[in-house]
């Protein structure tokens, strides 16, 4: 009996009941007397029939047949009894009669879609007499055979599309288990990203992401170009001495691989066999390897841009990830110490950002902090270009000075220099941090890349214009080969500085940190320098692929090494960086270095050679033409000549030589890049009004509970008897009865609260 309440209920405990009957008392439960009610009491009535179907709900969750009982266990009884005898009932619409006769059709309708064998089992637990049950499976079999000729009619399409998209699923699933267990590398990077955090796992992400590059490259030429002409090759008679593999001349002159040892003709081993045109096929498959490099790079800078900077989770700090994501199948010791690594560096990153953000500077502070940072701007700037006019002064009379030596070792003077300018001022650019002193690592680490983007980029466009200004036009040799050894010789110096600088400096400074100079201490990994030298020497590669089709795979093979140096190096020779910052966007600014001013170069660089440049007389696939592209104008005009290939001349002329298809295209391009970038902002700004409003329902929710609790105070001061018996029941009862009595307590509580705050 509720004090002061206007409802009276009698409430009969039943014991072993099936759970299909407990899920939703009947009226043999409750028996309410036949008072006036109000809305209060039949919010009460609602409430305790919520408590008592979430307790079958989670009593039966486990269990098999309690979800058929779950599920079709409804107070239908008395609807279920009208829908039967619906004949008998055709005169009478009350309201009550309709909202029975809807909630029967309900239940026929949810049994339809089942099986038999489930159909039977769920109409068997109903709590219904036999006839019912009886009546129940006849009528489902008759409303099933009305519904079987039209989802006939629908039933093979649904089926092939259903299938289709199964099977879809399943090689989507089958393909990503197979790429990740075939996926390089992949407990290394986890170790390395566990110990030295996001921003050094960045820099071998994209070594590997590199080296997938240069496999497919490689692969490409290989099977379009070098086994072809393999076929034809004649014997090499010049003797191997060793020193081929510094200077990249000598025996290797000889072989396929350099451009001037690819014939001009079409090669055709049998009369009635088909032919393969070597113009072509060098010409279109270099292209195609550009072509796919170039929407590679696209489409990597798209991913990865909406992933770090357009998806929501990536302004929320990752805190769901970290709290709730840890992955209970990882069950080996070692495995789930580096998993609690991987989460603890993580949460270490997060937490320094937002600390760096709520640093503030002074006026002077600021004044100096920017004073220096144009200082070193200016002294950068300068050794930049003080570089760039030594490499131009050695690369204008390299060939008079090659001409004036006859030792075979005299054409590495070049690589050499360049080499040591790459290794030598990227270091001294990283000791400007000691003044500028970047409150956000990134910034500094941006700052660095910027820099040694201007100087690698501009000595590799001084190099480019000494290749196609001076040695394509005043060599009288084969200067396509002259141009792919220089390129071999840079970028096997590179490797070689890279190797040195790693197993001797890199080890030479550890010892001296943490042996003689004790203030030192281990050094950091310089993450801006790593990728700069990655990028500096894809850049090479692509270049040098026209004049060397063997160089994807020289590439290929240093990346491969050069990943077990570094990290052997890494793990001996430095220490975790003092501050810790995400860089989960790092690779979209790596990515976009790669893309520009990089592949844009060696676009420019190759159209200038294929449009402008004369092919060598003497050697190479080409000789004999005006320009390396008349061997597209000569294969358009013959296709132009046979009406079955009209499409492919249409093609080129209105899309590929036209200049208003390209311009519609980069417009297309910036529309979609500004698209992404408002999305980006707008997507910030959402984020942000989120967090306020998450703090302003935070303030509210206490504010309620602290009026509640004075209430809660208020009323036990009022009516002290009327706790004091609640209690004796409760302790009588015991705790299974705990929560159907709370339930009308605190609607007490909530019904007083509301009378005093409707607004609330």
């Amino acid at each position: 009996m509720l004090s002061g309440g206007q409802v009276n209920e009698i409430i009969v405990e039943v014991e072993h009941v099936p759970s299909g009957i407990q899920s939703h008392p009947s009226s043999s439960q409750i028996v309410p007397e036949k008072t006036p009610v109000n809305s209060n009491s039949i919010l009460v009535s609602s409430i305790s029939e919520s408590d008592v179907t979430d307790s079958q709900i989670f009593s039966n969750r486990n269990d098999k047949k309690g979800k058929q009982l779950l599920q079709f266990a409804t107070p239908l009884k008395e609807s279920f009894a009208l829908t039967l005898h619906n004949s008998e009932n055709e005169g009478l619409d009350t309201p009550y009669t309709s909202h029975e006769n809807i909630q029967g059709q309900e239940l026929i309708e949810s049994l339809i879609p089942m099986t038999s064998r489930d159909r039977i089992k769920a109409i068997r637990n109903q709590p219904r007499t036999m006839e019912e049950k009886r009546n129940l499976r006849k009528m489902v079999d008759k409303e099933k055979s009305k519904k079987s000729r039209r989802i006939l009619e629908l039933n093979c399409c649904a089926q092939c599309l259903n299938s289709i998209s199964l099977a879809y699923r399943r090689f989507k699933n089958n393909l990503s288990e197979l790429l990740n267990s075939i996926s390089l590398w992949q407990k290394t990077l986890k170790v390395i990203g566990g110990k030295f955090g996001t921003s050094v796992l960045s820099y071998f992400n994209f070594l590997r992401w590199l080296l997938k590059f240069n496999i497919f490259s490689f692969i490409v030429t290989f099977s379009f170009i070098i086994i072809p002409q393999l076929t034809v090759m004649e014997k090499n008679h010049l003797q191997f001495t060793g020193l081929e593999f510094l200077t990249g001349a000598g025996y290797f002159t000889n072989t396929v691989m350099y451009y001037g040892f690819y014939t001009n003709s079409t090669i055709q081993h049998d009369n009635s066999g088909a032919s393969y045109n070597m113009q072509l096929a060098y010409i279109f498959t270099i292209g195609g390897c550009l072509v796919v490099c170039f929407f590679s790079l696209l489409f990597s800078m798209a991913r990865y841009f909406r992933n770090n900077f357009i998806n929501p989770h990536i302004y929320s700090r990752g805190i769901a990830k970290l709290i709730f994501c840890w992955d209970f199948t990882v069950t080996h010791e070692s495995a789930v110490k580096l998993k609690q690594k991987n989460l603890s560096t993580e949460i270490r990153e997060n937490l320094s950002e937002i600390l760096q953000e709520n640093v503030k500077l002074t006026f002077n502070q600021q004044f100096i902090r920017f004073s220096a940072h144009v200082a070193a701007w200016v002294v950068s700037s300068g050794v930049a270009i003080t570089c760039c006019a030594a490499v131009y002064y050695l690369a204008e009379n390299n060939l008079q000075f090659l001409a004036n030596h006859s030792n075979p070792g005299a054409v590495l003077l070049l690589p050499f220099v360049v080499s040591c300018i790459n290794l030598v001022v990227p270091r001294f650019y990283s000791m400007f941090r000691l003044v500028e002193r970047y409150e956000m690592p990134r910034h500094e680490v941006y700052t660095l890349l910027i820099r040694n983007i201007f100087l690698k980029i501009s000595i590799i466009g001084i190099l480019c214009y000494y290749w196609l200004n001076i040695v394509a036009l005043d060599s009288e040799e084969c200067w396509e080969t002259l141009i792919g050894q220089e390129i071999y010789r840079l970028l096997l110096m590179d490797f070689v500085f890279s190797l040195a600088d790693s197993l001797l400096g890199e080890f030479l400074r550890r010892i001296i940190g943490m042996r003689l100079i004790t203030s030192l201490g281990l050094q950091e990994f310089d993450i801006a320098r790593n990728v700069l030298e990655l990028i500096y020497a894809q850049t090479l590669v692509w270049i040098g692929t026209f004049f060397c089709p063997l160089l994807p795979f020289i590439q290929m093979i240093t990346l491969f090494l050069m990943f077990y140096v570094k990290n052997i190096s890494l793990m001996m020779n430095f220490q975790p960086p003092s501050k810790a910052w995400r860089a989960s966007q790092m690779m979209t600014f790596f990515i976009f270095l790669l893309f520009f001013p990089s592949f844009t170069g060696v676009l420019c660089t190759l159209a200038i050679t294929i449009w402008r440049l004369k092919p060598s007389a003497d050697c190479g696939p080409f000789r004999g033409l005006s320009f390396f592209i008349e061997s597209i104008y000569r294969w358009i005009d013959t296709l132009n000549q046979t009406p079955s290939y009209l499409w492919v001349v249409w093609i080129y002329q209105n899309l590929i030589g036209s200049v208003h298809f390209f311009f519609i295209l980069t417009l297309i391009v910036l529309i979609i890049t500004y698209l992404y970038w408002q999305i980006t902002e707008g997507r910030k700004i959402m984020i942000r009004l989120l967090h306020e409003q998450i703090i302003n329902e935070g303030k509210d929710k206490m504010f309620l509970i602290d009026k509640l609790i004075k209430l809660q105070g208020m009323e036990k001061r009022a009516n002290p008897t009327l706790f004091t018996l609640e209690r004796r029941d409760l302790e009588q009862w015991g705790p299974q009865h705990v929560r159907q009595h709370d339930a009308p307590r605190d609607l007490r509580f909530r019904q007083s609260f509301q009378e005093d705050n409707p607004k609330a």
